[in-house]
């Protein structure tokens, strides 16, 4: 009986000490939008976890146009004792996620089964709501369901506003439009924008302008250089984009500015820096100049189902010849390949106020030809490889800048972080910034495998390439072996024999080394 008595309280015991998640009961945001400023205040109720998730609530924020305001941050107990954070537990930082800064609140010596009351109020006075509020909200708070999630709208422009978001409860008067989620909610898009035509007008509203005025000599100087590939429209346009990428720094993306906002085209080439929009901007005027119909076209790999602006933060430029060719690029694309696109998913873009849709990626566009030519008297090595889509695009960006020995390096390193070392002795590489040809690559060296017997066991080289696993690619991989009298291997490798040895053929995408049983000839 002292046996179970001591069991029982054991258990108790211990179920009293498990760790619990951190929960929220309440999640609310309510924006109002007077003569073009935006008001947002965020309201959060929750109780501390074991993974203290609420022991620090940040918030980013863009200082040119917005201002923020921390109204309320107290911490305390269930039975209601509580008190207002220190000062010190309150400062002003460096954002990340594409803030330029970020209030940053924590909760000192916030214990398991506390509570936290917090809100904060952002003020906005951005261009961006010239057209009315537009937002994407989600129903949850670092990852956590609250028990109550309420979205609220008030102030000028709510006629004009549409919706997309299941599970919410909504109710709607004059001066208010309310938002409760459930369980099963979803992000809940709002906007302005009835059409897609009506968005593609709004984001593109300053570059347009632009576009269709006098372009300044510079831009024509420019067209000029990308003259000189030819006549042929596509190898002009292709020369146009080594131009761009080589002259252009890409500007990153800070959240909060306006969505529309551009420079003039003689500010972008002065400064030689560009958002993706700008940059989209001075290539479309560049093919103009150059007596090509071209056209800038907003794109997003997000679609919520209503045209709202957040989101599309990628620009094509379609260009049309005199004879009716077409074709897409992304002039923001750093060190990719001139008319290559990356999508490792469907992209969506608006042509001509219509929304339409690129698909993936297919495998043949993402395709590498490795091959690998070993000698196994005497240990050395030849690798041809050329590039295209994605591997043509992380080659560039591998490779570009470094001299000759850093290259030496950067094929060392890379090759031990495959699995198997290589020493490479010499190292031949196409034009990184000539974004009109495919990248090739030529290695040669030794190859680190010391035959101490007539038959033995081996991996053979092979370059791991980090996030190909997530996208459509096409890797083909050869291996000739000198010197042997025969290989074995496992899997779905093709063998074919040569004269004084074997081919090997990998056609599955492997980036895994794998091995073969090589005998040696006498």
């Amino acid at each position: 009986m002292r046996m179970i008595l001591l069991f029982i309280i054991c258990l108790f015991s211990a179920s009293a000490v498990l760790p619990s998640p951190s929960a929220v009961s309440f999640y609310s945001v309510s924006i109002s939008l007077e003569q073009d400023t935006l008001h947002r205040v965020i309201e959060i109720r929750g109780v501390q976890g074991s993974d203290r998730l609420l022991s620090r609530i940040s918030r980013g924020f863009n200082p040119e146009n917005q201002s923020i305001s921390l109204e309320r941050a107290v911490f305390g107990t269930p039975e209601g004792e509580s008190g207002q954070i220190p000062e010190w537990a309150v400062d002003t930082l460096t954002g990340s996620g594409g803030w330029q800064l970020a209030l940053v609140v924590a909760f000192p010596a916030l214990r398991e089964g506390m509570t936290i009351d917090y809100r904060v109020e952002i003020i906005d006075w951005s261009r961006n709501w010239e057209d009315g509020v537009w937002a994407v909200l989600s129903p949850s708070v670092k990852g956590i369901r609250p028990d109550t999630c309420r979205f609220s709208f008030t102030g000028e422009g709510l006629e004009k506003l549409n919706w997309q978001g299941t599970g919410y409860d909504i109710v709607q008067s004059v001066d208010r439009i309310e938002f409760t989620a459930s369980d099963s909610s979803e992000a809940l898009a709002v906007s302005p924008f009835g059409t897609f035509g009506e968005l593609e007008d709004f984001i593109l509203r300053e570059a347009n302008v632009s576009l269709n005025s006098a372009f300044p000599p510079d831009l024509r100087e420019a067209a000029l250089q990308a003259t000189s590939a030819g006549a042929d429209e596509y190898s002009q346009t292709a020369r146009a984009r080594s131009l761009l990428c080589n002259s252009i720094n890409p500007s990153l993306h800070v959240r909060g500015r306006d969505v529309n906002a551009t420079a003039s085209l003689q500010e972008i080439l002065d400064r030689r820096r560009g958002t993706a929009l700008e940059t989209a901007l001075v290539f479309a005027a560049m093919c103009r100049e150059l007596g090509m119909e071209a056209d800038i076209l907003p794109a997003s790999s997000v679609n919520y189902g209503i045209p709202v602006p957040e989101g599309w933060n990628r620009f094509l430029v379609k260009i049309v010849t005199e004879d009716g060719d077409e074709w897409y690029t992304e002039p923001s694309g750093y060190l990719t390949p001139a008319m290559y696109v990356f999508r490792s998913d469907t992209l969506y873009t608006i042509e001509n106020g219509n929304l339409t849709v690129m698909p993936p990626n297919g495998r043949e566009a993402n395709r590498i030809q490795e091959n690998w030519y070993i000698d196994f008297r005497n240990g050395t090595f030849m690798l041809e490889m050329e590039c295209r889509g994605w591997y043509d695009m992380m080659l560039r960006r591998t490779l570009a800048g470094l001299s000759n020995e850093e290259m030496l390096l950067s094929i060392s390193e890379w090759s031990w972080l495959s699995g198997r070392i290589v020493i490479p002795d010499s190292v031949t590489v196409s034009d990184p910034f000539d974004l009109g040809t495919h990248m090739q690559l030529y290695v040669q060296g030794k190859f680190w495998f010391p035959m101490e017997y007539s038959v033995t066991a081996c991996y053979l080289p092979v370059f791991e390439w980090s996030g190909s696993e997530e996208i459509n690619t096409q890797a083909v991989r050869t291996w000739t072996l000198s010197g042997i009298d025969n290989a074995y291997s496992s899997g779905d490798q093709l063998i074919e024999a040569v004269s004084d040895g074997v081919i090997l053929m990998d056609t599955s995408g492997t980036e895994k080394p794998f091995a073969v049983i090589i005998e040696a000839a006498e």
